[in-house]
């Protein structure tokens, strides 16, 4: 399912008019897609002409950055190695927590019945 970066958004509302099954709407000045009503057909992502509407493997890459980024500005104010260590250790704990998570939700939904 499409996602949209709202640092990229320019609000020409584009993407609202394209969506067939009005799934798009704005959230302070910003497009946002509605999951339950996107139907995935792409026509969001051609229209955008900031290309602020990515797909779902772009979301991947984007916030891989984003994460890395973050780490990195946190170890650049870090003030020696063992704090460094102890900063590293603490974001893998907090994302194999995630991870974790994520795995438990997908577990219980697979065993609803519909």
């Amino acid at each position: 399912m499409p996602w949209v970066n709202n640092k990229k958004c320019v609000s020409c509302k584009k993407c609202i008019k394209k969506c067939p099954v009005d799934a798009i709407y704005m959230v302070k000045g910003k497009a946002l897609i509605e999951e339950n009503k996107c139907i995935n057909c792409g026509k969001c992502i051609k229209i955008c002409p900031v290309k602020a509407i990515l797909k779902d493997r772009e979301l991947v890459k984007f916030k891989t950055r984003a994460n890395i980024k973050n780490t990195k500005d946190l170890l650049d104010n870090s003030k020696n190695k063992k704090e460094k260590k102890r900063l590293i250790k603490s974001q893998l704990r907090q994302l194999k927590r995630e991870q974790e998570i994520i795995r438990g939700t997908i577990k219980e939904l697979k065993r609803i019945k519909l």
